[in-house]
């Protein structure tokens, strides 16, 4: 797939006018769909399946946003509404662009299209800038906001944004203080009122389903009820080297969530680098331990292994092979030493893929919302 893309300025000095961007946008399929100097036409597709609203905190951040959308255009072509503050500026400034976004699967193929405004809001308008966006918005077809924050305390724009979407998306990865923002999500997801989906999770899902398929063998599932130890390593966080990445905490959380156990406070500590909780099982306690490695560079975060030890001394494991881009999965059972076992491949899919793939999704993810609630009870009982 090759995506073209054209832009063209369009200042604004009090407030962004809709109708003109409309206007301009016009224009801009009109060239588009023109015929060409053979007289043929020029096989432009104009759609829109959704409508994406992207919050950016600095422009920096915008060179990465645009390669994301082209896979995301691929699968969904959507309006795009690419809102890039600038909080700490003094002055007022608000300024928009529009381009389009085609994708082209063959030379003569038809050209599939969407379409993006870039709205530049600095300074005391970036509170007000979602009375910007609503005008903008495509009736009729879903919102999705992507959030690339984390959702902070009595935040203006985040809360009006939210309000008129349908689903917002996070990545709980790019957290600069996980332990904080983690609770912060799970304040978020508690309160009920929004359809949260998290970037991070989804890069969970080979780690989720291969250790559900241990219990696919009928042999293994009485060990569910004997799970007394779960040890997790992990990739230190870039953003925070001493705290517990988010992924670590999440996918602790989905097993503790999945299987009914209750969090003790005692007995529960936290320190740089290493968590030690302690769980119940209806009296029966189980320990977990979440433990850093040494920093490897591109593994930001990553679970590198996941074990699971039963009273009768069998160990459940999935280990990450990350040069090789492989998960080893296997059991070692201890009544007769006995060690079974295989490699897979996993699909390195980029962020732009991973996120095509959550606007697929309207529903609530109870699974993921569970797992947050339960990740965040843990960090309490332990007065983060």
């Amino acid at each position: 797939m090759e995506t073209q893309a054209s832009t063209t300025q369009v200042p604004v000095a009090k407030g962004v006018d809709a109708a003109r961007l409309e206007k301009e946008l016009a224009r801009m399929w009109a060239e588009m769909s023109a015929s060409k100097g053979d007289g043929q036409a020029a096989g432009v597709v104009r759609a829109c399946v959704l409508n994406l609203v992207v919050y950016v905190a600095g422009k920096e951040e915008c060179p990465e946003v645009n390669d994301l959308l082209e896979d995301v255009v691929e699968r969904h072509p959507c309006r795009a509404v690419l809102l890039v503050v600038n909080r700490a500026a003094t002055e007022p400034r608000l300024e928009a662009f529009v381009s389009t976004r085609c994708q082209l699967s063959a030379p003569a193929a038809k050209r599939i299209c969407g379409e993006q405004i870039t709205i530049e809001a600095d300074g005391p308008v970036v509170d007000t800038a979602s009375t910007a966006v609503t005008p903008l918005l495509v009736p009729d077809v879903p919102v999705f906001l992507w959030w690339k924050d984390i959702p902070h305390y009595e935040d203006k724009l985040f809360d009006r944004l939210a309000e008129m979407s349908d689903r917002v998306v996070i990545d709980s990865a790019s957290f600069d203080h996980p332990h904080k923002d983690m609770l912060r999500l799970a304040e978020i997801l508690k309160e009920g009122n929004l359809r949260v989906s998290d970037l991070n999770w989804g890069r969970l899902t080979s780690w989720r389903s291969l250790v559900a398929s241990f219990w696919d063998v009928a042999d293994y599932r009485q060990s569910l009820a004997q799970i007394e130890r779960v040890a997790i390593e992990y990739d230190p966080p870039d953003a925070s080297h001493d705290e517990i990445a988010p992924k670590a905490l999440l996918a602790l959380g989905w097993i503790a969530s999945c299987l009914g156990w209750e969090v003790l406070a005692d007995d529960s500590s936290l320190e740089a680098g290493r968590a030690h909780f302690k769980l119940s099982d209806g009296g029966r306690e189980i320990e977990a331990v979440l433990a850093a490695t040494d920093d490897v560079a591109g593994r930001d975060g990553m679970i590198t292994s996941l074990t699971l030890r039963t009273a009768a001394g069998d160990e459940f494991f999935v280990v990450l092979r990350h040069n090789e881009g492989k998960l080893e999965t296997g059991a070692r059972l201890g009544g007769d030493g006995q060690k079974v076992g295989r490699v897979l491949a996993y699909e390195a899919r980029s962020e732009g893929q991973r996120l095509s793939a959550e606007l697929d999704i309207l529903s609530r993810d109870e699974v993921f919302e569970s797992a947050a609630e339960v990740a965040a009870r843990m960090l309490s009982s332990v007065a983060v």
